[in-house]
């Protein structure tokens, strides 16, 4: 597996969904009680906020996974650049949507967590990837 065939797009895109992937398991909201500290994740905030955006970089993954480590098997016929553009800008939004809005639970306003911050940026890498993957496949609109 030579990843020196990737593009800077595709590293961009890889990583970032990797990232977003580990982020999503780490504390996103915390609240400090007399008791301890108490934290939910990235699975705890709702699909739209969370899993939604991992899946939508997992699904740039295993596009590029697929197109560059086992080009015979068949992809089904999408403007694949358009897609990393549309999946890329579409977790990037929801991310910082939930970083802007927060969380609130029974009227407590809860702490942002460091995975929450984590997951934005990863979030923004895959929306720049997406968007360098675009402009790079411009000219080939269907899968690659």
């Amino acid at each position: 597996m030579d990843l020196n065939k990737l593009s800077t797009s595709e590293k961009i895109v890889s990583a970032s969904a990797i990232v977003l992937l580990i982020a999503s398991f780490l504390a996103w909201f915390e609240v400090d009680t007399a008791i301890g500290t108490i934290s939910g994740n990235g699975w705890d905030v709702g699909f739209i906020f969370g899993p939604l955006p991992v899946l939508l970089g997992l699904v740039m993954l295993a596009h590029v996974a697929i197109s560059n480590f086992a080009p015979d098997l068949a992809l089904p016929d999408l403007p694949w650049p358009r897609v990393h553009l549309a999946a890329g800008v579409a977790a990037a939004a929801l991310v910082i949507l939930k970083l802007a809005m927060g969380e609130d639970v029974a009227g407590f306003d809860l702490d942002r967590g460091i995975g929450l911050f984590l997951a934005a940026l990863a979030a923004i890498g895959l929306a720049v990837g997406g968007f360098l993957y675009n402009k790079e496949h411009d000219d080939t609109a269907t899968a690659r």
